[in-house]
This record gives C-alpha cells, structure tokens and sequence, in this order.
C-alpha cells in the first residue's frame, strides 16, 4: 500500500513538472513577445494606447508619456533620463 502512494505522488509530481515544461516551451516558441498594445483597465475607464520607449524597451501609456518628434516620428519616453539618453 505505501508503495502504491509513493507512485502516485511521484506520477503526480512528474505531471507536473511535464506540463510546466511544456508551457515554457509554448512561450518561448510562440514568437509573441510583444504585450498588446491596448490595456483594458475598469469598466467604463476606456482603452489606454502603449508605446515602447526606445531607450530602455519599457511599455508607457501615449498619454502619460514624454514625447519627442523625430525625423517626423513621435516617440515617447518613459523619462527625462531616457529621452535624454536617445538624444546623446
């Protein structure tokens, strides 16, 4: 009888571990690796736009963003430091 519930465990543990890897794979392979360009928040708060800043690749809201127009494209900066750093 223990030795039954040892094998279970030990089948279950491996379930586990197999569909962890399994999901991993699927993520890194899914070739998505850009988040959606619009985030819902509440109800009724409407779409929030977002751009990635050049500098350091993080994802700010058009709204709330520093923007800077160059070569006739608007970019956005997530601070000063950032938009300073692309114009250096």
């Amino acid at each position: 009888m223990l030795s039954f519930l040892v094998r279970l465990i030990l089948f279950a543990i491996a379930i586990s571990v197999i569909r962890s890897v399994v999901s991993f794979v699927q993520r890194a392979f899914s070739g998505s690796r850009t988040p959606p360009r619009a985030v819902r928040g509440s109800p009724g708060a409407g779409t929030t736009m977002l751009q990635q800043d050049p500098v350091c690749g993080t994802y700010v809201a058009v709204d709330s963003s520093l923007k800077r127009v160059v070569n006739g494209r608007v970019l956005h900066f997530c601070s000063p430091e950032c938009r300073d750093k692309y114009s250096a």
